[in-house]
């Protein structure tokens, strides 16, 4: 009696975006990180600590929500985590490659390969990893950081 209940309940878990949902919109209703449609305005935040984070929104949006300071501040909220996590992601994906290049570099066979492949592991900026630590520095353990608190 009560089993169908019951799966609709534990189906609709499921299929409900996390708060870290992947895709161009951030599993967002309300925005987007990026310019896709229907999210083509944009704009970018002014009442959280992280300011002028861009985000893009709906003309719906713009006509509803943007009006309500309570609710963009709201969306705002959501945009500001959206980045933290986009960073964090992009930020991983960045020192992987760093370290895949630095790992090609010692199975080169030649000395010329084995410093070609270095310098270029050497000079990769790991730019996601700075912004992060720039807008987020309480999300980045102190072990893990770039740039050390030099005085």
């Amino acid at each position: 009696q009560f089993l169908p209940l019951a799966l609709i309940i534990l189906l609709s878990f499921f299929n409900m975006p996390g708060e870290y949902a992947t895709g161009a919109t951030g599993g967002s209703r309300y925005f987007s990180l990026t310019p896709v449609s229907p999210f083509t305005n944009p704009l970018h935040t002014k009442l959280t600590k992280v300011k002028d984070i861009p985000y893009y929104v709906t003309e719906k949006f713009l006509r509803t929500i943007h009006r309500d300071r309570y609710q963009l501040t709201q969306v705002e909220r959501m945009v500001e985590k959206s980045y933290e996590r986009y960073l964090f992601d992009e930020c991983k994906n960045q020192k992987a490659y760093k370290r895949n290049l630095e790992l090609k570099a010692k199975k080169r066979i030649t000395e010329d390969e084995r410093t070609k492949l270095m310098k270029k592991a050497a000079g990769f900026e790991l730019s996601r990893c700075l912004e992060l630590e720039d807008f987020f520095p309480q999300s980045v353990p102190e072990k893990d950081k770039i740039r050390h608190n030099e005085f």
